[in-house]
């Protein structure tokens, strides 16, 4: 299990989601002292040129409720703090959270047609281009540092999200932490390959998940997101796969016993744009919505960090079995799943996987792996 996150962590969280309207400005002694606007009255006052309708998966809750918000509502509340404000209300922000357009297949493909415009959307996106399934391979991240250096710094990225645009219609503006992924089950503790034979595993529906875990000796189920609770409580599957946060947040662990930390895929939030809408706007406004979404991506990985590592690992150590492997069991799980590997070469070709290798490798060797 990755070591707890400073306290100084869930600060930066609070920080940037109640002062992030203000970013991009700055006040002299004099005009501070005259009545400030809120974001909220700047977009009641003022009529929007452009409207950006945000889809994504998480629920909204937060500030309803007491704890860290889920990490794409993170991104969507700084997102949309920071573009209204900064664009003196000129753009208005939607937010749709908890899928309601739809499941993130049906929302990605909305923001491909232009229906709406933008998405927050994780291993779906890899229909539209399979070349993106070099991140879910097993095992391939350390740790969350490796993978955001990778799409912050790497030319590797910075070619593939130009590739990707040029042949889906989507700009992928930024990347956020979805959560190291690990196994839970009803039926056992599972301390090595061999205790996953013959178990029933609810996937994403996603090719490379459903090669993984039949690697290791599952069987695997691709299900929405929405099915998982009701198919664990019927024994239409016997377990599933997903960060900490995830299994908190969608209550997971009342229908499940055993979780085992493996952290198996480090798994991103991609923020897309449809390509022609985001060209047609104004030059500054694509600036704005830039800024915004780097701050946005900032927020959803510091949220990650405290569910999964303080805030919901406190709810699902409290009501699962958790294992956490030794090193020697880890190397047995990287063995077994490492035909995912020669599967991958064979749909998106060696030289993708090679140079995606390679760029973890650098990114290890700059954390001084």
């Amino acid at each position: 299990m990755k070591k707890i996150v400073p306290v100084l962590l869930s600060v930066f969280v609070v920080a940037l989601l109640l002062a992030c309207s203000g970013k991009g400005s700055s006040q002299s002694a004099s005009s501070s002292q005259q009545p400030q606007v809120t974001t909220r009255e700047v977009a009641r006052t003022v009529k929007p040129d452009y409207t950006i309708r945000v889809a994504y998966l998480d629920a909204g809750t937060w500030p309803d409720v007491v704890k860290a918000p889920l990490p794409e509502h993170a991104f969507g509340l700084v997102f949309k703090s920071i573009v209204e404000s900064n664009s003196n209300g000129k753009i208005a922000v939607e937010l749709f959270p908890n899928n309601q357009l739809g499941d993130t297949k049906a929302t990605m493909e909305m923001t491909v047609t232009g229906s709406i415009e933008m998405v927050v959307t994780t291993g779906t996106a890899a229909a539209l281009y399979p070349e993106l399934q070099v991140f879910f391979l097993p095992y391939v991240f350390k740790s969350d540092e490796i993978a955001s250096y990778i799409f912050d710094q790497s030319p590797f990225w910075k070619d593939m999200s130009a590739d990707f645009a040029k042949k889906t219609g989507l700009y992928i503006l930024g990347v956020g932490n979805n959560g190291m992924r690990h196994f839970t089950n009803n039926k056992r503790p599972i301390h090595s390959p061999a205790d996953m034979a013959g178990l029933k595993f609810r996937v994403m529906q996603s090719p490379i998940y459903v090669k993984m875990v039949e690697a290791m000796g599952a069987q695997a189920t691709p299900l929405a997101s929405g099915e998982v609770y009701t198919a664990c409580q019927t024994g239409v599957v016997d377990g599933q796969e997903n960060p900490v946060w995830n299994i908190a947040a969608n209550k997971w662990y009342e229908v499940q016993k055993y979780i085992t930390l493996d952290g198996h895929v480090w798994s991103e939030n991609f923020v897309m744009a449809n390509t022609k809408w985001f060209d047609s706007l104004p030059a500054e406004y694509q600036h704005i919505i830039r800024i915004a979404v780097y701050h946005g991506v900032q927020a959803d990985r510091a949220s990650e960090d405290l569910a999964s590592r303080v805030l919901d690992f406190a709810s699902i150590s409290s009501s699962m079995e958790v294992y956490v492997p030794t090193a020697a069991e880890l190397d047995q799980f990287q063995k077994a799943a490492a035909p995912t590997y020669d599967w991958l070469r064979g749909e998106v070709g060696d030289a993708v996987v090679d140079k995606f290798l390679t760029a973890v490798s650098d990114a290890e060797k700059h954390f001084g792996y």
